[in-house]
């Protein structure tokens, strides 16, 4: 008979316990799908680059250097690798030659291109329609796909080193044996080598090629973008996963508690009558101690079963952006196990600790509820009484639990930082399209010669830069020497004013990573000849693409130490006509403006689940707390009603302290939310080159607190309708009994 009692009340009560159990659920499954797609993602990404000799630097020269003396004096693996760009329409493939030292090709599936073959990317494939055994015409010549590939050094797969997101609708790579590529190479206009294995003094090994071949660039692994995005990546999201979960889990802990010990408290006549009929004090927690045993259950097997049969769903949409090829998939018992027993370590204490409280009383102050009683009269305030009655019962519902409203300020707070990011996220992807490449980046083409030039051949506007280092770093700034009275490039201060280009102006992007400001010194190190620069910053520009600086050309050249007019690059608003053996990359400004649209949709995919997310978060919260407000006064809600309160007035007294809750906890999430984006952009995108515009508007904060308040609305549109729904006849027939 005792076991029946937590299920009976359970259904009875469903409005408290569902909330909860849903709570647990989506932390459960959160947990679980986080874990098994970073398990099954790290782990085969370490086996490919390791099985397939990922590379720990590539470089390249003007001139061809002596491979196999170079291995023996550094003991590496050093392979040269070739590049071809094939268009057709607006699409593009790049094909490499098959390597078979460094950054091997790995087939995902079908085989290895023989002559008159290639094997492509699996995301272009699949958003191109092509399948294995097709045949596709490269320049008047037929080549049959073999198979699907994947490359060490191409994981993050965008078309320039500059670009956020990847392209799969218009860019792909592929591979192709050198033999076929003879055919498409008309001249190499720079060499590109590939190196696996540790040199120990790097600077020597840099002034050698530099001195013999002419150094052109110098990458590094762990600066190469299209390695590291996926390794942040990785290396972010299972943090993330726990964060989201374990806040989920300890908010949900905390209104079990609340409920249990406020419905153990309204029981305490049942649980007196118990003690007198012989139950002991043991007897009884076993009972009570099946609550949160039956939540828990409820809550982390359904939730930890989803996650797992998700979990291929979501690693192949997560995959998408990220080419890492799942070979074998692994299930990680320990995280599984973890997603599935944490919820009773913060369920199980909940309720033992809120029953034993209550224990802890004689047996007639149980049965009396005296308890309850010297709680209520303990704490009259008579503060309040300069308020109208209504007034009164409202605060007090409020001050006399506080941890409830605690529970329901750091709900909201978590779900304001949610949807934030996600709002920001989406404004700051416009906000590059919309005035970074079009009223910062004037230029249409941007080109990047192999060689310093003195004379301008094109109608264009020359433009010079170096890579370096900041000193005691790992961070890559690129300094750009430009037109003092540039077309191509309009700087402008946060203010939207011109900036004179006068000194070291620095972009945005860079000051917020380091903490920069007007008057500090940058101190740097060239990436090719180690030599090292100290530059005043003279000005900020509200630019966030790149950790950039801009100088005068001819301040540029003077600094280091080029002949006067030399450029490296060209900025044009149409087309050029330059010889591929003149350039090392171009770039068309359509192309990233078109990679930010056709990513639109993948971007609102993941809004839409932190809508999801922060929504449920917030109304569940909202929702469970209400209810548990209502079965607590249902008593005096019926005495009102027959006193004749209407049910608004009624909602406004005895829910309405929730309305000051909501608005502390959004208000709290501002901050927090800003928190987290210092703590990623100084600590997660720190060594990268790039950052976002996250600093929250006024319109994003307007859109998150009207869509967090509709979830408020509604339950509180919920919790008015079981206001209605209590009968002051019944309520008052049970009360007689």
């Amino acid at each position: 008979m005792l076991k029946k009692i937590p299920m009976r009340i359970i259904w009875r009560d469903k409005s408290h316990f569902l909330g909860i159990i849903f709570l647990v659920l989506f932390a459960s499954f959160g947990y679980a799908i986080f874990s098994i797609l970073i398990t099954n993602i790290d782990t085969n990404y370490k086996n490919f680059v390791e099985k397939y000799n990922q590379e720990n630097f590539h470089f390249t020269t003007f001139f061809p250097i002596d491979i196999s003396s170079l291995e023996k004096k550094y003991n590496v693996l050093i392979e040269e690798k070739f590049t071809w760009d094939f268009e057709y329409g607006d699409r593009l493939i790049r094909f490499f030659n098959l390597t078979e030292k460094v950054n091997k090709p790995l087939i995902l599936e079908g085989t290895l291109p023989k002559i008159g073959e290639i094997a492509v990317d699996p995301n272009f494939a699949k958003a191109n329609k092509l399948r294995i055994g097709d045949g596709i015409e490269i320049n008047g010549i037929k080549f049959r796909i073999s198979g699907y590939v994947a490359l060490p050094d191409y994981i993050y797969i965008t078309k320039n080193e500059t670009d956020l997101l990847p392209d799969p609708m218009h860019f792909g790579i592929g591979i192709m044996n050198f033999e076929d590529m003879r055919k498409f190479l008309e001249s190499v206009a720079y060499r590109y080598y590939m190196v696996r294995g540790t040199i120990s003094d790097l600077s020597s090994f840099k002034n050698e090629i530099n001195s013999k071949y002419r150094l052109i660039s110098f990458v590094e692994k762990d600066e190469n973008f299209r390695i590291i995005v996926t390794e942040m990546k990785m290396k972010s999201a299972k943090p993330m996963a726990f964060v989201i979960s374990g806040t989920i889990l300890v908010i949900s802990s905390i209104l079990l508690f609340i409920v249990l010990r406020r419905l153990i408290n309204s029981m305490h006549a049942e649980v007196g009558t118990l003690y007198a009929l012989g139950y002991n004090s043991k007897e009884i927690v076993g009972v009570y101690i099946l609550f949160p045993i039956y939540i828990w259950l409820m809550g982390a097997v359904p939730g930890s079963i989803l996650g797992y049969a998700l979990s291929d769903s979501f690693t192949e949409f997560y995959v998408s952006f990220i080419s890492v090829p799942i070979v074998e998939k692994f299930i990680p018992t320990k995280d599984l196990l973890i997603a599935f027993f944490v919820p009773a370590l913060f369920m199980i204490p909940s309720g033992y600790i809120a029953i034993k409280d209550l224990l802890k009383k004689r047996v007639v102050e149980i049965i009396r509820g005296e308890s309850e009683k010297g709680f209520k009269t303990r704490f009259r305030m008579e503060f309040l009484d300069r308020f109208s009655f209504k007034r009164r019962v409202m605060l007090k519902q409020g001050l006399l639990h506080p941890s409830r409203e605690l529970v329901l300020i750091i709900g909201v707070a978590f779900a304001t930082l949610i949807i934030l990011y996600g709002v920001v996220a989406k404004s700051a992807l416009s906000y590059l399209v919309e005035d970074t490449f079009q009223n910062t980046y004037k230029y249409n083409y941007m080109y990047l010669l192999n060689y310093y030039e003195k004379e301008n051949k094109y109608d264009a506007e020359p433009f010079n830069m170096l890579s370096f280092y900041l000193k005691g770093t790992k961070s890559k700034v690129v300094i750009y020497g430009i037109l003092k009275d540039s077309q191509m490039i309009l700087l402008k201060d946060g203010k939207g004013d011109k900036i004179n280009l006068e000194g070291l102006v620095i972009s945005q992007s860079l000051a917020d990573k380091f903490g920069l400001k007007v008057g500090d010194v940058l101190n740097l190190v060239n990436n090719i000849d180690g030599k090292e620069y100290s530059l005043k910053v003279t000005g900020i520009a509200d630019l966030y693409v790149g950790n950039n600086g801009y100088m005068s050309l001819e301040e540029f050249n003077e600094t280091f130490g080029f002949d006067k007019g030399s450029f490296i690059g060209l900025y044009s608003f149409h087309k050029l006509d330059i010889p591929k053996e003149d350039l090392v990359t171009y770039m068309s400004k359509e192309d990233a403006i078109k990679v930010f649209k056709d990513s639109a949709q993948s971007v609102d995919q993941m809004l839409q689940v932190m809508y999801l997310v922060s929504f449920f978060l917030a109304f569940t919260i909202i929702y469970v707390l209400a209810s548990l407000v209502i079965t607590e006064n249902r008593k005096p809600l019926a005495i009102f009603k027959i006193l004749g309160f209407r049910d608004g007035e009624l909602s406004s007294m005895f829910l309405g302290f929730n309305n000051f809750s909501f608005i502390v906890g959004f208000l709290l999430g501002i901050p927090l939310y800003n928190m987290l984006i210092s703590y990623i952009i100084k600590g997660v995108l720190k060594d990268v080159d790039f950052s976002f515009k996250l600093q929250a508007q006024f319109n994003d904060i307007l859109f998150s607190f009207t869509y967090l308040f509709v979830a408020f609305l509604f339950s509180r549109y919920l919790g008015r309708r079981r206001i209605n729904s209590i009968s002051p006849v019944v309520i008052l027939k049970e009360q007689s009994e």
